[in-house]
């Protein structure tokens, strides 16, 4: 142990100090009383907060208790209603018993019952106007005019929104220029779900195809991750309709059809998104319809 006076290290069985000579008796005494009073103060203060836990778990239970016996019971009545019709053998008896007079059946009276037939059940049909798509190869595209198809010429475009940059062109009248430095961008607040674009033809097609490029592709791309990208969309196809998922991915998306659809209008719904990394406007590059003119 270490001397208090002079601050020797010292043995611990040592009486006195072997720098300055003074007892040390006194100051193991006084260490263990420390010691003695530091563990009694614990004890206290467990002991305490246990009685204190004890009378709040209490209380709660009492409380709850109340809680619940003054909670009102409900209770469910349930009545039958009475059969508004009867046969006309017994109400014949019931009204002449009112007038005091009890009628005699005729004994070749027969009551008979005849039960209602029932339809069975039908068998539930698909919608006519629902037409099934699918992502195809790139090369799928390269097909195309082999197999037929032309590209649809687009009279006109329109869209329930578009941003307005000054001296931007954010038309939808852009997403069939052929070009990748012109989109398509919403202009509402928010990420743009359920915007819609239309397009009207110069004339009925039988359409086979949809070539679609999503987001902004200005310059090279520099700008796809920082718009929103369309990740859902329904179309609307003259009468049909149909709805493809497509991937993230800045690349030229080729939408095949289950069948040729007559149609002279496109009308195509955002149902949800990409995130940008610095703006929430939905952008689109290009979409370019294929079919065969009638």
């Amino acid at each position: 142990m270490r001397c208090p006076y002079c601050g020797r290290k010292n043995p611990n069985d040592a009486r006195r100090c072997i720098r300055c000579g003074r007892r040390l008796n006194g100051v193991r005494e006084r260490r263990r009383e420390q010691k003695i009073l530091i563990f009694g103060i614990l004890l206290i203060i467990l002991i305490l907060a246990a009685g204190i836990a004890a009378m709040l778990g209490m209380s709660k239970i009492l409380k709850s208790g109340e809680d619940n016996s003054n909670q009102p019971q409900k209770v469910k009545i349930v009545t039958t209603p009475k059969p508004e019709t009867q046969d006309s053998s017994e109400r014949e008896i019931r009204e002449a018993q009112k007038g005091g007079e009890a009628p005699v059946p005729d004994p070749d009276l027969q009551v008979t019952s005849t039960p209602v037939p029932t339809e069975p059940p039908q068998e539930p049909t698909q919608s006519p106007d629902l037409v099934t798509a699918a992502l195809v190869e790139d090369d799928r595209k390269a097909e195309i005019s082999t197999m037929g198809f032309s590209i649809v010429n687009v009279s006109e475009a329109e869209a329930t929104s578009t941003i307005q940059q000054l001296g931007i062109d954010n038309s939808p009248y852009v997403l069939t220029d052929g070009t990748q430095g012109s989109s398509w961008q919403d202009g509402v607040d928010g990420d743009g779900i359920g915007e819609s674009i239309t397009f009207r033809f110069d004339k009925t097609y039988n359409v086979k195809f949809l070539v679609l490029r999503l987001g902004n592709w200005y310059s090279s791309g520099a700008y796809f991750e920082s718009n929103n990208r369309p990740q859902t969309m329904t179309f609307e196809l003259g009468t049909r309709k149909f709805q493809v998922t497509f991937p993230d991915e800045m690349k030229e998306f080729c939408v095949e059809l289950s069948e040729e659809v007559e149609a002279s209008s496109l009308k195509m719904t955002i149902d949800g998104v990409y995130k940008g990394t610095q703006y929430d406007d939905t952008c689109i590059n290009e979409v370019d319809l294929y079919g065969a003119p009638q």
